[in-house]
């Protein structure tokens, strides 16, 4: 599937800030540190650091980007 070019919900233009994120996050990803989640605080992931730089606020905008598949590489 195809990430969508607006959020089914907002309206906020998603198209244009796919690639940036998944290059970031693909750089990052292999450089970051274990952490482990006792409970007191929630430390900042690649993926959310990535999403606010690109300016995604809103859960449904962020839930595009954490839950798309890209097929045309499954393929």
């Amino acid at each position: 599937m195809i990430i969508p070019i607006r959020c089914m919900s907002c309206g906020n233009v998603l198209a244009d800030k796919w690639n940036a994120y998944k290059s970031e996050v693909f750089k990052k990803k292999g450089t970051s540190e274990q952490f482990f989640m006792d409970g007191t605080q929630i430390p900042q992931t690649i993926e959310m650091a990535a999403m606010t730089r690109l300016g995604l606020k809103r859960s449904c905008c962020r839930k595009h980007f954490l839950t798309h598949v890209e097929l045309m590489e499954k393929i």
